[in-house]
């Protein structure tokens, strides 16, 4: 039995063809492959759309019929008038009834534990709360509810709990708004450099505790008459919280600064404490006088609850 080879001649052509079949096949097989992941992106991506969509708007960005003064807020009084405030209509109050003021360059330290009112009186300045908010915040006069959030918040500082940053450079992040020379730049991480030598290098992945050395050097680029430091060194050790607040009292010495904090040693040095407590004022005055009197304060400072 003979047996024949036989050869299929196959011209470069048909070779070719081929080639390009097989590779669109395997294209297309990556493209199925990819579908799951591209599905879950495009489905995270209409969920936050709807969590943005769903965000009722904020109070006008500029009020046309009452623009803020130019040089306001020119000495730092700050007072609260009958204020209460509830997170929802069917809330109990997070703060409640409070009057008090704030005279100009006093330093305020606000206590108590975490769910006392202490950040949400914050939230009530720069008006991050603007429903079932009850009474009114007076700074130098002008109740800001009358002022567009765009127009007064520029004007106050803060260092929150949590520092914004940018992707990019060191200068991005100091003056995103591009305000400020490289000069001013320099003399505010210089200041900052005495606490914490941080300010190195673009782009690095900074500790929670640097972001908010940032924050604490466009404070200082930007020197508003009204500051607001919620929880601002939370996140700092103890030894770079008394050299933060040591540079604060010097060149916010003629602010009005008012200081929300766990820490007994943040607010030690203030001109006034206010001891929060379920949204009310529970004891106010100078840090000795309440410590001498015997009440709350004196008792978070014997067991160091901060």
């Amino acid at each position: 039995m003979q047996s024949h080879l036989i050869k299929d001649k196959t011209s470069s052509g048909r070779l070719k063809l081929l080639q390009d079949e097989v590779r669109s096949m395997i294209y297309s097989v990556g493209l199925l492959v990819k579908v799951p992941s591209s599905l879950q992106r495009f489905s995270d991506n209409v969920d936050t759309f709807r969590q943005y969509s769903d965000l009722k708007a904020e109070a006008p960005y500029i009020a046309e019929d009452c623009h803020v003064p130019k040089e306001w807020p020119h000495s730092g009084n700050v007072e609260f008038k009958d204020l209460s405030v509830k997170y929802g209509a069917k809330l109990d109050y997070a703060l409640k009834n409070l009057n008090f003021s704030i005279r100009p360059r006093e330093n305020i330290g606000i206590v108590r534990h975490t769910g006392a009112g202490k950040s949400t009186l914050a939230k009530v300045i720069f008006r991050l709360l603007n429903e079932n908010v009850e009474g009114s915040t007076e700074i130098d006069g002008h109740d800001t509810a009358k002022f567009g959030v765009g127009d007064f918040r520029p004007k106050l500082g803060i260092i929150p709990q949590e520092s914004t940053m940018f992707t990019g450079t060191v200068g991005r992040n100091l003056d995103p708004l591009q305000e400020f020379t490289i000069e001013d730049m320099w003399a505010a991480m210089l200041k900052s450099i005495g606490i914490n030598k941080f300010l190195i290098r673009d782009n690095d992945a900074f500790s929670s505790g640097q972001q908010q050395l940032f924050s604490l050097c466009r404070l200082l680029m930007r020197k508003r008459k009204v500051l607001v430091l919620d929880e601002a060194t939370a996140d700092v050790d103890l030894e770079t919280d008394r050299k933060m607040q040591e540079l604060i009292r010097t060149e916010f010495s003629d602010c009005t600064v008012l200081i929300i904090a766990h820490r007994l040693d943040t607010i030690m040095n203030s001109n006034i404490i206010i001891v929060m407590e379920k949204g009310e004022i529970a004891e106010i005055g100078p840090p000795q006088e309440l410590i001498a009197k015997g009440g709350k304060f004196s008792e978070l400072v014997q067991a160091n609850a901060f």
